[in-house]
């Protein structure tokens, strides 16, 4: 949903209380990892907690355990939030991670639809938002491909157990890598 409001447009992340933000475990892949860890200038650690994998193929073998990454949380609330007046706001917007900007949508059959169990408290005007997630919801599917692809080979090397620090490394190379074999085809 979007109103009219003179020559600007208020959405509805302007006046939202970032309930998505507060109730999800934000769960990330190597290139959320590296956006962060260069745009901030932290190391990964400073901001990644791990979870216990929900998927034990794709869960990352290290001498931690079988875990997941996700963003650290304060007071239940993903670290990056931070409260301005009456409400909370993002201080990673240039950096967030994939499905924190893609949310609340998702593709299903080929179109934009909004998530059915979203927390946002408005209807968005998909249309109006169409072009850009839909490229943007592509790119991320890309980037869980790859990130999935690095965990598969990480694991079926490093069988006997490396420490996580050693699996951060390793996938922050890989997307460096990446990043410029693909500048360089442009």
């Amino acid at each position: 949903m979007t109103t009219d409001s003179g020559d600007t447009k208020d959405y509805p992340c302007i006046s939202c209380h970032t309930n998505c933000c507060k109730e999800y475990t934000i769960f990330v892949n190597a290139h959320d990892i590296y956006r962060l860890s260069k745009g901030l200038g932290i190391e990964p650690e400073d901001f990644l907690e791990i979870h216990g994998a929900k998927d034990f193929d794709l869960g990352i073998k290290v001498k931690e355990g079988l875990v997941d990454l996700a963003l650290k949380q304060k007071n239940t609330a993903c670290t990056f939030l931070v409260e301005s007046g009456d409400f909370f706001r993002c201080t990673v917007n240039d950096f967030k991670p994939g499905v924190c900007k893609s949310y609340p949508f998702q593709i299903e059959d080929g179109k934009l639809i909004q998530m059915s169990d979203k927390l946002c408290p408005v209807e968005w005007d998909t249309q109006e938002f169409e072009k850009m997630m839909v490229s943007h919801l592509e790119k991320d599917e890309n980037e869980w491909k790859f990130y999935h692809e690095l965990v598969l080979e990480w694991n079926a090397k490093h069988w006997i157990k490396k420490p996580l620090s050693l699996f951060l490394n390793f996938i922050l190379d890989r997307v460096d890598i990446s990043l410029k074999s693909n500048s360089n085809l442009s």
